[in-house]
């Protein structure tokens, strides 16, 4: 099972390092010296290598446009290159911010070190990785998953199952980033929820490639069959690490269930074309991935949510720490922290949209999140369900309904709650002495737009037509291959 890393867009429970990294849930692995093995005494067998690259080429119906150099490190070489990845990308005091920003939301535990975290999450669970940067693929030595019964066939069939199926996924990473472009290296535009949905997509194909590559097919039933016997992963990363926040294991977990689960859709009736028709053309957002429906059959396309009115606190001394779109998944693991998980998914089914901003002044820290529903009922669900949260995360304020679609706290810690029609705003903290300004501010000032593909999708075979594919080096696929426009809602009147 292969982990996604992550460019500086990123999902609200950030991933931290820029590698496609295996995710192994057992370290038992050991090395041999047979022939067929993968690694032998710490060297990559490049003769074993080659054969699974040409199965890997045979599966996908796509050819290397480049070869992918394999190098094999030890595991301090790994978690050493991991922790460069990371603080790359943050520093130390950025993942302390975006530990405090998580904590206020309830996505995490107060006290959560991400650093650590994230170092120890990785650090134990790479057995290999394609590194999109560098274009390179590497194996840790002595970390490939095997057991009794794998070691056995293996020696039997003079294969390394283990070892195939990790390079098998990490091989079909570097082809999707060669013919469409891994999304890595941008700035930080906050589109959080849309690159989760593309990371599942990538570990989709990529989970599938694996056991195609090594089974010698798959079966379009089989695809579906693999989707549901993964269900099992949340359980197994929650008892193999469980100091590491649910939040964090959860959207590991994600990418692969979930993404496996979506990606059968598309190869279950149209095979791998089908597949790279989703490379080509990625789903909008976490709710697809949730709902392939809401992508093959019947499309929801998110309104893409814009947050105004905070300019008298920015000018005042408040400083952005966090802007993103949360999405229907983050929602949902959100609520779970909180309440039964079948309230959790009806608190957030329906999500159409949101945008949260999170600001900090000195030691004071403040949320405004705004959010759009596909129905008044949903925005109601939601609403209520919200203000459930809020009281269980601060019992010492006490909350009082000023009217039905009002919600404000009284006591030491300031909240309010909205709704407008299909619309919710929410603002923590001590932003304002009169958030009821705030919240008449940022809804006056928000914009909504309706974002919308720019090519068209046949929801009658629940694909995309096969497009011709133009080779992507470092760029990502969005600079090169345009999908989607953004069509202007107007904003509030008011």
């Amino acid at each position: 099972m292969s982990r996604v890393g992550v460019s500086r867009a990123r999902s609200p429970i950030r991933r931290a390092p820029v590698v496609f990294v295996l995710a192994t849930l057992v370290a038992l692995a050991t090395t041999g010296c047979t022939s067929y093995r993968l690694m032998r005494d710490g060297q990559v067998n490049t003769k074993a290598a080659a054969r699974i690259q040409a199965r890997v080429e045979t599966t996908r119906g796509l050819k290397f446009r480049a070869p992918v150099p394999i190098q094999a490190v030890t595991q301090a070489e790994a978690r050493a290159a991991l922790e460069r990845e990371l603080h790359a990308q943050y520093s130390s005091e950025d993942l302390a911010k975006l530990s405090r920003v998580y904590a206020a939301l309830g996505l995490v535990p107060v006290g959560t070190d991400l650093e650590r975290a994230y170092l120890d999450l990785y650090g134990q669970q790479v057995a290999g990785f394609y590194d999109p940067i560098g274009s390179r693929m590497v194996l840790v030595e002595g970390a490939i998953p095997t057991d009794f019964l794998t070691r056995t066939l293996g020696a039997v069939l003079r294969r390394d199952f283990a070892g195939e199926l990790v390079l098998a996924h990490e091989l079909t990473h570097a082809l999707q980033d060669q013919h469409y472009g891994l999304e890595v290296g941008r700035n930080d535009l906050g589109e959080d929820d849309a690159e989760l949905a593309r990371h599942a997509v990538y570990e989709g194909d990529a989970t599938l490639a694996e056991f195609a590559v090594v089974m010698g097919s798959l079966g379009r039933r089989s695809a579906v069959s693999l989707a549901g016997q993964l269900e099992g992963v949340p359980g197994a990363l929650a008892q193999a690490y469980p100091e590491i926040p649910a939040a964090i294991r959860e959207t590991v977990a994600f990418e692969y269930v979930a993404g496996v689960n979506f990606v059968s859709w598309a190869y279950e009736r149209a095979g791998w074309d089908g597949v790279n028709a989703l490379l080509a053309h990625p789903p909008f957002s976490s709710e697809q991935i949730l709902h392939p429906e809401k992508y093959f059959v019947r499309a929801e396309y998110p309104l893409s949510v814009r947050v105004g009115g905070l300019a008298p606190y920015t000018s005042g001394g408040w400083q952005v720490a966090e802007e993103c779109t949360i999405g229907e998944f983050t929602t949902r693991i959100l609520a779970a922290q909180f309440l039964p998980r079948e309230r959790a998914e009806s608190v957030a089914a329906g999500w159409g949209g949101d945008r949260m901003v999170a600001l900090t002044h000195g030691d004071d820290l403040a949320i405004v999140w705004l959010t759009s529903w596909d129905t008044e009922q949903d925005a109601i669900e939601f609403f209520t369900g919200y203000g459930a949260i809020l009281a269980l995360q601060h019992p010492e304020s006490r909350a009082q309904a000023a009217e039905p679609t009002v919600l404000a706290s009284q006591g030491p810690f300031p909240y309010r709650l909205e709704r407008e029609g299909t619309r919710v705003l929410v603002v923590e903290g001590p932003l304002d002495a009169d958030l009821a300004r705030t919240t008449e501010r940022v809804w006056r000032r928000s914009t909504y737009q309706q974002t919308m593909p720019a090519v068209p999708l046949d929801l009658a075979t629940r694909t995309v037509a096969p497009t011709t594919t133009t080779p992507i080096t470092r760029a990502p696929l969005a600079a090169a291959l345009p999908i989607a426009a953004a069509a202007p809602i107007a904003a509030d009147p008011r």
